[in-house]
Order: C-alpha cells, then sequence, then structure tokens
C-alpha cells in the first residue's frame, strides 16, 4: 500500500529527506488509508445522511469539502508529527505544514472524485456541486 499512495502524495510536492523518512515509516499507506476512508466518510455524510433540500446547494458542498480537507490536513500533519518524535525525527514546523497542506489538496481531490461517484445516489443532492 504505500508503494500505491507514494507517488500520490509525491505528485504535488517531493522533500527528501521528510519524504523519505515518512516513505520509510510506512506512512503513506497510513495516512493514504485515512485520506480514502476520511473523504469517503464526509462524501456520504453530505449525500446521504444529511441529504435535506436546504443543504443541497454547491457552497454547502464547498464547506463539507473545506471540513474533510481541515481534518484530514490536522490528521496527517499530527500522526506524522507523532510518530517521527517517537523515533527522534526533527523537522521544522514548515515541513509537517507543506506536508499538511499537500494532504488537505489531496483530501479535496479525493472528495471531488468520490462526489462524482455517489452524488446520483442522493435524493436531494443529485446535481451538487453544480449550480441549481
Amino acid at each position: 500500500m504505500n508503494d500505491f499512495f507514494t507517488p500520490i502524495f509525491e505528485f504535488f510536492h517531493y522533500s527528501s529527506p521528510f519524504s523519505d523518512d515518512l516513505y520509510s515509516q510506512g506512512l503513506y499507506s497510513i495516512l493514504g488509508l485515512a485520506q480514502v476512508f476520511g473523504t469517503l466518510f464526509w462524501v456520504l455524510t453530505f449525500y446521504y445522511w444529511i441529504n435535506r433540500p436546504k443543504f443541497a446547494y454547491w457552497y454547502h458542498w464547498l464547506i463539507i469539502l473545506l471540513v474533510n480537507s481541515l481534518v484530514l490536513m490536522i490528521a496527517s500533519m499530527t500522526i506524522t508529527q507523532a510518530r517521527f518524535s517517537a523515533l527522534n525525527l526533527k523537522y521544522n514546523t514548515g515541513d509537517y505544514f507543506i506536508f499538511g497542506l499537500k494532504s488537505a489538496l489531496m483530501a479535496a481531490s479525493f472528495f471531488f472524485v468520490f462526489s462524482m461517484a455517489f452524488r446520483w445516489g442522493s435524493t436531494n443532492a443529485k446535481t451538487t456541486p453544480y449550480p441549481h
């Protein structure tokens, strides 16, 4: 799984030795699965659990996308920093922040793809995120 998610994460940004340590610790697979399942949770929540006519506009979809991205950004930064601190690997805050930003971008990309796949089953938000 690590080899599957590595090119996706490193497509947005590669930083040696930070990225190399992420790979060697197997964090790409853990964080990649968190991205997929976390984003899937938020998409299904928007399209099936909330699923209200008053909450089916593009700007509501954008709010959920931003919440998803922010939650997964913070989770990625926290998990990475905790693992690296336990291993006594020292990186500055900027490295964690850049990694968090690319995690947020990846989460937003997954959110869009999953939205296109799952919106058709929604009774009230079939056309969201497209304006109506």
